[in-house]
């Protein structure tokens, strides 16, 4: 089985590859590894499905995680629980392919894969709600013994959970653990970038020194792989979830809901620039969004369109929702009525916009040299990825492209 160090630039998108760092290492990467920056990511572009996906091969209809968090339209925002624990997903991961056939994992920081019992090496992506202890939580979720002794290395890197310094913390984890431990999968997330363009907006001066800082993490993990025994033909690759796109605007829905009569049949989820709905009650069912929704009602809630359940159908999403809207230009959809804060950019949109089309990057020996693929479905990354270990995700939609990487 080869090994692989998998890591994810969160907010990465095809329009950051357009103008590269020609001395940066992704450029590097690109120019002599093989690579996609035409991955299509699934409805809604959210990180935590996206990122299941990633190792499932399947699609959010499949693996049950179509949301960062459970609905909950009676929680305040700041209690909300998220999809955090391993248990959610409904389908086999690469995790348990790689301990299935002999290897070790590592995760650190990768969504909806906490209390996961093939990663024998665990950084909980978990953070403290009400009346929470952030230490006793990621204690509780990740693997203790671990935990520590990265804090007493390298913990004056951290800062809680604020950024860039958590993905600091993070890479330099990782690096760690491979030199020590020599994982046959490390699984990485950083989250610098998608948190410089949801404060500042997306080609904001800190969104661009993000990226640097993301080029400079992939340099320290490659110099961690060459340098260890055991390590140096392992791939490293880089992957990406979705883009993000300036707002100027913030819809409060559930409160539109309210405003129009329409709270008795129906409660919303925001996705960001897109909205799930619900059925409040066991006859609301059978409603007819046309019928609820006309088009002077969708311009005032600032609706461009509606996704019906066979388009959600058709885009593999989730079972749950009886239908979906998508936001118009500028403008994200909020449920929690306590929300006040607006961000600076977002995601979480429907497919046919720039954010959609995302990094996959494989370098390391074996790999051909300057080779760009012209498209994959994210459902693709992980058995392309299982396929270049050596191994097989068995129950994934997605397809194999492994043979296209490799020399």
């Amino acid at each position: 089985m080869r090994k692989v160090v998998l890591v994810s630039l969160d907010a990465f998108f095809i329009a950051d590859t357009e103008h590269p760092d020609p001395n940066g290492f992704l450029t590097r990467m690109m120019r002599e590894g093989t690579f996609c920056r035409r991955v299509e990511t699934i409805f809604p572009a959210l990180t935590y499905p996206i990122h299941v996906t990633m190792v499932t091969g399947c699609d959010p209809d499949k693996t049950g995680v179509g949301q960062n968090q459970p609905p909950q339209p009676d929680v305040p925002k700041a209690e909300r629980v998220w999809y955090w624990e391993r248990k959610h997903v409904q389908v086999p991961t690469l995790f348990e392919a790689v301990k299935k056939n002999g290897g070790q994992n590592c995760s650190i920081l990768w969504p909806v894969n906490c209390r996961n019992r093939s990663v024998r090496w665990c950084f909980p992506e978990v953070h403290p709600l009400k009346n929470e202890n952030a230490v006793l939580k990621a204690l509780r979720y990740g693997s203790p013994i671990y935990l520590l002794r990265g804090e007493k290395h390298f913990g004056h890197l951290r800062r809680g959970i604020q950024e860039p310094y958590l993905s600091d913390y993070a890479a330099a984890l990782a690096a760690d653990t491979i030199r020590k431990h020599r994982p046959d999968f490390t699984a990485l997330h950083l989250i610098d970038l998608d948190e410089a363009r949801h404060h500042y907006g997306t080609f904001s001066r800190e969104a661009l020194n993000a990226i640097r800082r993301n080029d400079r993490w992939l340099a320290d993990l490659h110099r961690a792989i060459t340098e260890t025994p055991g390590m140096k033909d392992a791939l490293l690759i880089a992957v990406s979830d979705h883009g993000q796109e300036d707002i100027r605007e913030t819809v409060n829905l559930t409160e539109k809901l309210r405003q129009y009569g329409l709270d008795k049949a129906l409660y919303v989820q925001s996705n960001g620039m897109s909205a799930y709905f619900f059925p409040a009650n066991s006859q609301a069912g059978s409603v007819c969004p046309e019928k609820l929704f006309p088009p002077e009602l969708l311009e005032k809630m600032k609706i461009s369109r509606l996704y019906y359940r066979e388009d959600l159908n058709r885009m593999h999403a989730v079972q749950g929702p009886l239908f979906a809207a998508e936001a118009a230009e500028g403008v994200v959809f909020s449920d929690a009525l306590d929300e006040k804060k607006r961000e600076a950019a977002t995601h979480g949109f429907g497919p046919g916009r720039d954010g959609d089309l995302c990094l996959f990057s494989v370098f390391g020996k074996g790999i051909k040299h300057g080779m760009e693929i012209p498209y994959m479905k994210m459902r693709d990354v992980g058995p392309t990825i299982a396929g270049l270990m050596g191994i097989s995700l068995p129950q994934a939609d997605g397809t194999d492209r492994s043979e296209a990487f490799l020399t």
